[in-house]
């Protein structure tokens, strides 16, 4: 199995990230980091929790996982992100354990990492494994 650093981000999943990431930062003290556009799907804030992310992800396109998590359950938590060393490696660990991934090959992530979701059903709960790409 892949060797886990660290939890790296929970996504959330929430109507309007603008204001959610305001009520986060007033409330918990937390540091808006950014907002960003990710591929036309949503618009995702990005605090600091220590040495851990929060993406307050909203849904702005339709037909997305996005959209249909709240939809499906309204706002709350998504999924959590493990950071691994070797994204690539991990992955090839995974499946030789039986776990696959919903994507066929990593993507960038809100933030910049390299990241992959692994298939809810073998793993349990949706699940991201990224790598950061230090420059």
């Amino acid at each position: 199995m892949p060797a886990i650093l660290r939890i790296h981000h929970l996504g959330i999943i929430v109507r309007d990230a603008d204001a959610a990431a305001e009520t986060y930062r007033a409330g918990l003290d937390l540091e808006v980091l950014g907002v960003e556009e990710y591929r036309g799907e949503a618009k995702v804030a990005l605090l600091g929790a220590g040495e851990t992310l929060l993406h307050l992800i909203q849904p702005v396109s339709e037909g997305t996982m996005w959209a249909a998590a709240l939809r499906d359950r309204g706002e709350g938590p998504h999924h959590i992100a493990f950071e691994v060393a070797d994204l690539h490696a991990a992955i090839g660990e995974l499946a030789a354990a039986g776990l696959r991934t919903l994507e066929p090959r990593p993507r960038r992530d809100a933030g910049g990492a390299l990241g992959v979701f692994l298939e809810p059903r073998s793993a349990g709960t949706l699940i991201e494994l990224v790598q950061v790409i230090r420059t």
